[in-house]
């Protein structure tokens, strides 16, 4: 007599009691280790030194292209409530930003993205 109330009450509340943040481990091959996210950050920051490099007033253009994407980073990081994942797509991001943006060197945005996709597979 007592387990049927307590299979009522479990069938009621079963969606409740998954983790709120379950879907975080479905991409979880998406977020690079330690190690590889020390080197995607120096790639990061290379693409964003050369877009401001590319602007018309380079020496305003490079801390403004840093601050944005320090900006950029940590609104990334609020909007997906986890940083890492956060810091994953702002790998992504900095690399398609240098490849839809620069001209001449659209090549570096391109390897950052490819790198960021392979360490985020292989770490």
């Amino acid at each position: 007599m007592c387990a049927v109330p307590l299979l009522s009450i479990l069938a009621t509340t079963a969606p409740y009691l998954t983790p709120e943040r379950a879907w975080l481990e479905r991409l979880a091959l998406l977020v690079p280790g330690n190690g590889a996210t020390r080197w995607l950050l120096v790639a990061d920051a290379v693409c964003l030194i050369a877009l401001g490099l590319a602007s018309r007033r380079p020496v305003l253009g490079v801390p403004l292209a840093l601050g944005a994407g320090f900006l950029a980073l940590n609104v990334l990081a609020m909007v997906v409530t986890d940083f890492y994942l956060g810091l994953a797509l702002f790998h992504l991001g900095a690399g398609l930003t240098a490849m839809l943006a620069l001209r001449r060197a659209r090549w570096l945005g391109a390897v950052a993205v490819l790198v960021a996709l392979l360490l985020g597979a292989l770490t």
